[in-house]
């Protein structure tokens, strides 16, 4: 089995087409898993009603193109958490249900793990021969959730052959309550998917575009964006905001906008997913002002796009640029900061095509998903050679 393909069972609360960082990192690591030779199964909640339609097409056209399955259990009920809209799966006999779907596996991979989700319980009721989990939670001091559930979850991560996080900030906020050795290994980044422009005369006309990603959540800063948009309107600057994203905060983003004066020039995408890469292509620059980040996915979106960044000084965000990785650090929270960023950027024609050169290069270099899915089927086949023929652990 160390050497052969493996079954593996990829345990997650977000899956397409939930957007997000975890639901992406799910997509490109199992598809890559597949590639390899691996049986995968996405093991998620269903869909919100009003996706179901949507996933049902999503869940068919990865097993036909993208070579995994998905099995879809119980209900995914949105809840707040960490400053922003987290996801739980609830259902009756949810517990056994899951059990039947994990199985057949000999790896189960929980991903997002913290609470008490889905993911922790899949870990409870694995028997395979490989448990591992991902971890891509940042906080900032203290988790009422971890306070509360310490224990429950803390037993379950105890089944864990190995625990991964996306970065040392993941590591820094976790080990308060779970304590141990982790393997790093970043979240991943498709270098075709995302591309530089092949060439300037593809590049659309008009004013230079500003490109904002990300939930309507306080953390991801849309309110400090729009008020550095003002300043550089106020400037005289000639500017396109695009703004890909949404929430149940739009409508005070959208008065904010019109109080700001800079509704005629931006533009509210909604959510996107396949309109992304040529969003980035286009952009002259990414406003990234997000204050709590685990990593910073969207960063490597703009590296492989060849798109400069600006972005908030956040723990997270330093974990992709440095060892040379370009961008531009701007104070959180602070409108001006982050006017004066985007501006220098904007006026600076040879920094911008030497930043798209070299986060190209970081990109394909570290962060390419065949890369990382090697060193997570790496960690998968170590403690298999470790544990020849171990006998299954019961579930708790």
């Amino acid at each position: 089995m160390s050497d052969g393909p493996l079954k593996i069972a990829m345990v997650t609360e977000y899956a397409y087409p939930v957007l997000g960082g975890v639901s992406e990192h799910v997509h490109f690591l199992s598809r890559e898993l597949a590639a390899r030779g691996h049986e995968v199964t996405v093991v998620t909640s269903r869909a919100p009603r009003a996706a179901r339609a949507k996933a049902r097409v999503l869940d068919a056209e990865n097993a036909a193109s993208n070579g995994y399955r998905t099995n879809r259990i119980g209900l995914s009920m949105p809840v707040f958490s960490n400053g922003s809209i987290a996801r739980v799966t609830v259902g009756l006999g949810i517990s056994g249900r899951i059990r039947r779907a994990i199985a057949p596996a000999d790896v189960v991979h929980s991903q997002g793990l913290a609470s008490p989700t889905l993911p922790v319980f899949a870990l409870r009721e694995s028997r395979a021969s490989v448990t591992v989990g991902t971890f891509h939670t940042y906080f900032d001091g203290g988790h009422w959730a971890l306070r509360m559930f310490r224990g429950f979850v803390s037993r379950a991560l105890a089944r864990l052959d190995r625990k991964i996080a996306v970065s040392e900030a993941c590591i820094t906020a976790l080990a308060q309550y779970f304590p141990g050795t982790y393997d790093i290994v970043p979240n991943g980044i498709d270098c075709d998917y995302f591309h530089p422009i092949a060439d300037e005369s593809e590049r659309h006309p008009g004013p230079p575009r500003i490109l904002f990603v990300g939930r309507f959540d306080t953390r991801n800063g849309l309110h400090t964006l729009i008020d550095a948009a003002e300043l550089l309107t106020r400037e005289g600057r000639d500017f396109v905001l695009q703004i890909a994203g949404d929430g149940p905060a739009r409508p005070l983003y959208e008065r904010q906008a019109r109080r700001a004066g800079i509704w005629d020039r931006t533009e509210w995408l909604g959510l996107v997913k396949d309109e992304r890469p040529e969003l980035y292509r286009q952009a002259a620059v990414l406003a990234a002002p997000c204050t709590l980040a685990s990593f910073g996915v969207v960063l490597l979106e703009a590296f492989a796009s060849g798109t400069p960044v600006v972005c908030a000084d956040n723990i997270g965000f330093r974990q992709v640029i440095r060892d040379g990785a370009p961008g531009r650090f701007v104070p959180g929270s602070d409108p001006a900061a982050l006017a004066v960023g985007l501006a220098e950027v904007l006026d600076d024609d040879a920094l911008r095509a030497d930043w798209a050169l070299r986060g190209r290069q970081v990109a394909q270099e570290r962060y390419a998903w065949p890369i990382v899915a090697e060193r997570i089927e790496a960690i998968y086949r170590d403690v298999l050679d470790r544990t020849p023929g171990r006998a299954p652990v019961a579930p708790l």
